[in-house]
């Protein structure tokens, strides 16, 4: 694995601040959302985290016999409740790193208790801005504000709508600012901004959200939320017979989405950085893998929990023998490049930069397989 990091560190006794210098297994934490409003895409998170520590221990990637223990605990997107399960996990000195969090409010949460106790913290799905930060916290999330930016631009060059309005979730910093990427990549491509209507994260009904949007008479609507909330807005749009192009992020993809409302969704571009059909090398082989074990082809939420335990295993790789908290922290802080389900990515102050990845897709019936979109499809 081509990995640019700090040459290997030399061999310590045993490690005060977790994990034995020589240990030939080493625990990795992962607070996982398996229960809870987003357990959908949290079961695909920890499952693409599992075919990950089987990739890493089945080929001995980290390198002279050692493997990864997984230590999962739920936390089910609480923030409270997570926070408490990043304590546990930090209070166990044998647990080196820590896998976690899909939303940023959770984020938020686990971060300072990550610097605090020094302990590397890897999140693998809050998308707000600024949240990595070396030497403890890091972030290998392919974030959305660049595949939302480039999807627009996309959308509007192959459509050519010259006007779109926005419905969006004011109340989630994360998402807000994925729609100001949307807006960005909208407004440089020429399409003018006919107005916003605002959702809140507790929204469940739609229908008047969806009536305001469809009355700013636009070429294209953007629906920008969480999964279920964007769902919904898309789903009241089809029924109240929008003609126009809806497009959405990343979020409405997921196990048993597509069948939720099959009528609505089907014709909805959306960006996602990795797409089983048609990944190559370390990707190809993770979507085999993937397949094998969980019968379903891995989606983006797959790949970013694998990616996650990936990088930790190659920071682990990287430290040589001082597989410490410590050890982790600084490979971490010094890799700038490596090679994942995406291809080649790079870091930049300890987060992950996989654009040149991004594809625009949609689902296919009947099934809701993902495919890429065109126009025409």
């Amino acid at each position: 694995m081509a990995v640019t990091a700090a040459t290997a560190l030399t061999a310590t006794a045993c490690a005060k601040d977790g994990s034995g210098g020589g240990n030939a297994t080493i625990k990795l934490g992962m607070v996982v959302a398996e229960t809870g409003p987003i357990a959908g895409a949290g079961k695909t998170f920890a499952n693409g985290a599992r075919i990950a520590a089987q990739e890493i221990n089945d080929g001995d990637l980290i390198g002279g016999g050692k493997k990864i223990e997984l230590v999962a605990k739920e936390g089910s997107e609480d923030p409270a409740k997570s926070a408490g399960v990043v304590s546990q996990l930090v209070a166990d000195k044998d647990v080196t790193g820590i896998a976690c969090c899909i939303l940023s409010t959770v984020a938020g949460a686990a971060k300072p208790i990550a610097d605090k106790q020094k302990v590397p913290l890897v999140l693998w799905g809050a998308t707000d801005v600024n949240l990595a930060e070396p030497p403890y916290v890091f972030r290998t999330v392919t974030m959305p504000q660049p595949a939302n930016e480039k999807l627009a631009q996309t959308v509007a060059q192959q459509r050519k709508p010259a006007t779109v309005a926005y419905g969006v979730v004011t109340d989630n910093s994360g998402i807000v600012s994925q729609a100001d990427a949307f807006k960005k990549g909208m407004t440089e491509a020429g399409v003018r901004n006919v107005g916003q209507v605002d959702t809140l994260s507790t929204q469940t009904n739609f229908t008047g959200a969806a009536t305001d949007l469809i009355q700013k008479n636009a070429d294209a609507i953007v629906v920008v939320g969480t999964q279920s909330n964007a769902v919904g807005l898309i789903a009241a749009l089809h029924d109240k017979g929008y003609a126009g192009q809806v497009v959405s992020g990343e979020t409405i993809s997921g196990t048993g989405v597509y069948k939720s409302q099959p009528a609505a969704l089907g014709s909805v571009p959306f960006p996602v950085y990795f797409l089983a059909g048609s990944a190559t090398g370390a990707g190809k082989t993770f979507a085999a893998d993937y397949k094998a074990k969980y019968g379903d082809d891995p989606d983006d939420y797959a790949a970013q929990g694998f990616t996650a335990i990936w990088t930790m295993a190659m920071g682990l790789k990287a430290a040589g023998h001082d597989t410490t908290r410590a050890g982790l922290a600084k490979a971490l802080g010094q890799m700038t490049e490596l090679d994942t389900v995406y291809g080649k990515v790079t870091f930049d102050h300890g987060q992950l930069n996989a654009a040149p990845s991004v594809q625009a897709v949609h689902y296919t019936a009947p099934d809701g397989a993902i495919a890429p979109w065109t126009p025409g499809n």
